[in-house]
C-alpha cells in the first residue's frame, strides 16, 4: 500500500509531534484505489486536566477536527495504524486524544459516527465520549460513553452500556434507504 501525506507549510510528518500543525491530510492507497483518508484541522500539545487545573507535567498530544474516511470496515484496522503506539508510557507524551472526530465511508457524505473525544485504550480500541450515531428513521442517537473496536474481526463494532444492558452496533453495516 502506498502512503501519501499532504501537510501545508514546512511541517514534516516526523515533526508534527513537536509543534502544532494545521490542515494535515493523510491518504492511503492500494494501487490506484484510495482506501483511507484522514484529515485533521489542528494538532498540538495540551496538558491533562484535573478539574479546573491543567497539569503541566502531564502533556497529551491533541488532534482536533479529525475526519476518518475509509473504503470499508476492513480498512478501519489500517486507517489508524499508529494509535497503539500512543498508549500511556512513562516518558514523553502520555497519550493521544482525538477531538471532534467523524468516521465515515469514502462514498458517503454524512458520518457514520461522531465523537467529541476519543482516546486509545490499552486493548487498542478507541474510548469515545459524546458519541452520536445516525438512527434508522429518526434523528441521531446520543451515547455518553462508548468503545469502538478498530482492529480484528470486530472492527467497526461500537459498544456501550445503556441502563445496565450492554449494547453494540456495527457502524459499517450497509445502510438501507
Amino acid at each position: 500500500m502506498a502512503l501519501g501525506m499532504q501537510v501545508p507549510g514546512d511541517v514534516q510528518a516526523g515533526g508534527i509531534v513537536g509543534s502544532s500543525a494545521d490542515d494535515a491530510t493523510l491518504s492511503k492507497y492500494d494501487g490506484l484505489q484510495l482506501v483511507t483518508r484522514l484529515h485533521a484541522t489542528r494538532a498540538f500539545i495540551d496538558h491533562e486536566k484535573w478539574g479546573f487545573f491543567r497539569v503541566g507535567l502531564l502533556p497529551i498530544f491533541v488532534v482536533e477536527g479529525v475526519q476518518v474516511q475509509i473504503l470499508s470496515a476492513g480498512c478501519l484496522t489500517n486507517a489508524l495504524p499508529g494509535l497503539n503506539s500512543w498508549n500511556p508510557s512513562p516518558g514523553g507524551l502520555r497519550r493521544l486524544e482525538l477531538r471532534n472526530i467523524d468516521v465515515s465511508l469514502l462514498s458517503e457524505k454524512e458520518p457514520r459516527l461522531h465523537a467529541a473525544t476519543a482516546r486509545v485504550s490499552q486493548s487498542g480500541a478507541l474510548e469515545l465520549s459524546g458519541v452520536s450515531v445516525p438512527a434508522g428513521g429518526g434523528g441521531p442517537v446520543s451515547i455518553p460513553k462508548a468503545t469502538l473496536q478498530i482492529s480484528g474481526p470486530a472492527a467497526g463494532c461500537l459498544r456501550w452500556n445503556d441502563g445496565g444492558e450492554q449494547e453494540e452496533l456495527f457502524i459499517f453495516r450497509t445502510v438501507k434507504n
